[in-house]
């Protein structure tokens, strides 16, 4: 949000509760409604120029049926109703995931016209970009942000990862070898301004970094940043048992590119995994 307000946007921010508003950065409106159910606040979307869908249950959580039907219904549904709501000419930055080519396509190079996976997310995600895609039919130019893994300072997965780090028990998730797609939130944010400011742009975009890692290599510099030792991987039993069918997702990896992005012109503000994370903890480089 703050960077399309440090561009002079007008931004309107749909919350569920109204205890949410005090997260919204100042100068950012609160809109209170529920994303997946008809409402007013449908009608704040059909004035905007420019909507951005990030609605859906957190993943990061036990896999039972009932919540993989809630993390695929709060995507699908969400953006079914936003795209109902939308006029012609309206811009929809529709958010999915690299998730949406599998958990793990080995050393492939993948780009945004790679095929499709076949597991959980990868399906959901299909139908998560169809809804979006619905709203070409009605003269919406949509784009699909194909998220890698967001480090961002406030939350996120960096969170989660910091204290094992802090406390010397940091280390590499199976065999460490698997591609790890990273974006740095700003950059991430940067990139949606961009595709909301060039009207020649649709359809998927991959935001993940061009500095691309394995996830051993992303451990490293981690360790680094934080002149901690990494010395304690995580086997992969250990993952199944705690995470169940969501281990495949830390097991696996996808060796994703962001290839329209760089061939549309934008620069990525930070391509280096240890610069980036510097950066967001707060670490001189010197």
């Amino acid at each position: 949000m703050r960077a399309f307000l440090a561009r002079g946007f007008e931004v309107e921010a749909l919350v569920r509760h109204p205890t949410k508003k005090d997260r919204l950065p100042p100068g950012a409106r609160p809109v209170l409604g529920d994303p997946l159910r008809p409402g007013p606040w449908q009608e704040v979307c059909a004035s905007a120029q420019v909507v951005v869908n990030l609605v859906g249950a957190n993943i990061f959580s036990r896999w039972t049926p009932a919540y993989k039907r809630l993390i695929k219904e709060s995507r699908v549904e969400a953006t079914r109703q936003i795209v109902s709501s939308l006029p012609k000419g309206t811009v929809l930055l529709n958010a999915s995931a690299v998730g949406f080519y599998g958990a793990d396509r080995g050393e492939e190079e993948i780009t945004e016209e790679s095929s499709p996976g076949k597991d959980f997310l990868a399906q959901v995600c299909q139908e998560w970009e169809k809804e979006a895609l619905e709203g070409e039919k009605r003269g919406i130019r949509v784009c699909l942000m194909r998220f890698g893994i967001v480090l961002g300072s406030d939350g996120g997965a960096l969170k989660k990862m910091l204290l094992p780090f802090k406390l010397g028990l940091g280390g590499p998730l199976g065999s460490g070898e698997q591609w790890f797609p990273w974006i740095h939130i700003g950059d991430l944010c940067e990139a949606a301004c961009f595709l909301a400011e060039k009207n020649s742009l649709k359809g998927p975009f991959n935001f993940v970094s061009p500095g691309i890692v394995r996830q051993k290599e992303f451990v490293k510099a981690l360790a680094k940043v934080l002149k901690r030792p990494a010395v304690f991987p995580v086997p992969k039993l250990a993952l199944k048992f705690i995470f169940g069918e969501l281990a495949e997702l830390f097991l696996g990896g996808v060796k994703a590119r962001p290839q329209k992005l760089l061939e549309a012109g934008f620069r990525f503000r930070f391509p280096d995994i240890e610069q980036a994370l510097k950066n967001l903890l707060k670490i001189s480089s010197s």
